[in-house]
This record gives C-alpha cells, structure tokens and sequence, in this order.
C-alpha cells in the first residue's frame, strides 16, 4: 500500500506482463531493505546481547528516527517532483526558535505553533516560487535557504538556547509522554513522537496512493512538459510540494521543542544528508517521478541502526558520520544507473 510511483501509475497503459505478486514484493527494494536492517539488528544483538536489545536502548532508537523520519518525508514529497530541499533542517531550527521566542516572552501556545508554521510556510513558498516560477534550480534555492534560514535563527538567539518556563505545562509534557503497554514482563512505554511519526507517515503514502491531487506529483516529476500538457497545474503542484515540506518540518518543530523543551538555532545540522540518504535509499530518485514513503521509513530505520551501532560498539563518531556519506554515495549510484537502464 505505500509503495508508489509514476511508473505504477501508469503501468496499466502499457502492454506489459506483469510478475506476480508474491514475485515483485520479494524482488522490491523495500524487501531488501527489510533484510538489510534484519542483518544489522541480528549483527547488533549479537555483539552486544547486553545493551543493543534491550528495550531502553531501543525505545531511544525509535524516540530520534521519528524526528528524521518526518524530515526524510519532507524530502521525499520534493524529490518526487524532482526537486530537492537542502534547507529541511535549517528550517526546523528557524521555526522552532521562532516559537520558543514567542513562548518564552508570554504567547500562548497556540498563537506561537502558529506563528512558527507560518514561518515554515513561507520558507517553502519562497524555495517553490523560486524553482517553479523563476526557474532556479532546486539545489542553489535550497542551498541558499538553508544559510538564510540559519543565519536569522542564530541572529535571534545569538546562539544560545531559548527556554520557555512558562509555557502550559500540556505542552512541555506532550513531547515526552508515553503511551504504556502492560505485558508479562512489565510495562514498556511507546513515545508519542514516535506514534505520531508513524501516523503521519501512514496518512501520507495513503494520501500518495488514492488521492489525485498527490498523485499528480509522479507525473509533474517523471515528465513536467507531458504533465503540462496533459493539463495539470504543474507550477502549483511543485509550489504545493514545497509547501507540503515544509508542513512536515513545522511538524518536527513542534515535537522536538516539545520534548526538549527549548528552542536552538542548532537543530536539524545534517538533517538534510540524512534524510536524502534515506529518501533515495528508500526509493526516490533524483531524477523525480519515484518516492516510497514505507522505503523512506526503512531507510530512516537502516541509518539509526547504524548510527545505534557505533554507539554500542565505542565506535568513532566521525565514522558515523562518514557512514551517512556513504549510504548517500551508493544510493545516488544505484539510483543513477536505474536512471539510465530505464531511458534506454
């Protein structure tokens, strides 16, 4: 169900034999995936049966990739109309130093996640105006947001961390509440940032699967001139695509200064390798047309095993780091040289 591209959705208008079912899954990059972070957790457990397994530890895993699974979403959305955002995390930080500011000289809640999507929405109008409307590329846009969005958040907090005491206590709570789950071996607590990083990614492949108007971006990015010709908006669309990550960003915004309960012009610094690295490893490509928002959760799920793993194992950060660039490296490959089987 949340698999989805231009190439299925237009695979009933060509003469084509179709593999089974069963056959296709098991030939899918998402299976692979799947294996692949099976490989890693089994590795993992092995070498460290102690620490990596237990429910702590993994409960920690799950709580942070929720974060960059709504990033990697965001991603995604953009790359399926062959776009690119490289200002997702610059843009998490502006907006939730926006909201911590405004919280902490007395706003209430409300009006301050307001005034913090607004902010967001604007960064993703300006990247979808600029792409779709003057026709810059996508990468320089994006590039260029990310230091202006940067640069206004650590102007306002001067680099320092922006607390909000005061805040309604519902609030600075909701970010670390768990939902308990009794079983025989005792409680085990599921962080509602996770929860709602699952729903959120659940609702969207949905929406990508039955909904028109989402559909519409496989073709505006597998061909803008034949979806043009074919009378879709392709200008709104791409605009709507921007737009639509940026809502997610907000939407990490929230959660982050929730359970951090402050807000800081740091946050989200290499949140924009991740989530590429994810997003096409899942299965977006950057030449538009293809997104799978259950490959991009697998993909987010593959890098915090692996980060998780340097952990346990006393590993160097920098490597962890040197990782993410590798993963990105060899999907960028991979999706190349599909790119180029599929034009031949």
């Amino acid at each position: 169900m949340m698999t989805t591209d231009a190439t299925d959705a237009t695979a009933s208008d060509r003469p084509a034999r179709q593999a089974p079912p069963l056959l296709g899954a098991l030939a899918s990059r998402q299976f692979f995936l799947v294996l692949i972070n099976l490989a890693i957790f089994v590795a993992l457990t092995v070498l460290r049966p102690d620490a990596f397994p237990s429910w702590t530890n993994l409960k920690a895993v799950l709580s942070l990739m929720s974060y960059d699974l709504l990033i990697a979403i965001a991603m995604t959305i953009v790359l399926i109309v062959r776009g690119i955002d490289l200002s997702v995390g610059s843009v998490l930080a502006l907006s939730s130093v926006t909201m911590a500011l405004l919280m902490r000289s007395g706003t209430p809640v409300v009006p301050a996640l307001l005034a913090g999507l607004t902010v967001a929405l604007l960064c993703g109008l300006v990247n979808g105006l600029l792409v779709a409307v003057v026709g810059i590329l996508p990468f320089l846009v994006t590039l260029g947001m990310m230091s202006v969005a940067r640069g206004i958040a650590t102007v306002l907090t001067t680099g320092q961390y922006i607390s909000f005491p005061n805040a309604a206590p519902w609030f600075t709570q909701f970010g670390r509440h768990e939902f308990q789950i009794p079983s025989g071996l005792g409680n085990y607590g599921l962080p509602v940032t996770l929860l709602i990083g699952l729903a959120l990614a659940v609702i969207t492949s949905l929406l990508f699967s039955y909904w028109t108007p989402l559909r519409s971006f496989f073709f505006v990015g597998e061909s803008p001139e034949a979806a043009r010709l074919s009378g879709l908006k392709v200008t709104r669309l791409t605009v709507a695509a921007y737009l639509l990550s940026a809502l997610f960003v907000w939407f990490t915004a929230v959660l982050l200064i929730s359970a951090n309960k402050i807000g800081y012009a740091n946050y989200g610094v290499g949140a924009e390798l991740r989530a590429l690295a994810a997003a096409v490893v899942g299965g977006a490509s950057l030449a538009g047309g293809a997104g799978n928002i259950f490959g991009t959760f697998l993909g987010v799920l593959m890098l915090a095993l692996i980060g998780n793993g340097f952990v346990m194992l006393n590993g160097n950060p920098n490597w962890q780091q040197a990782s993410v660039g590798i993963v990105l490296i060899a999907a960028v490959g991979i999706d190349a040289l599909r790119t180029y089987r599929d034009r031949r």
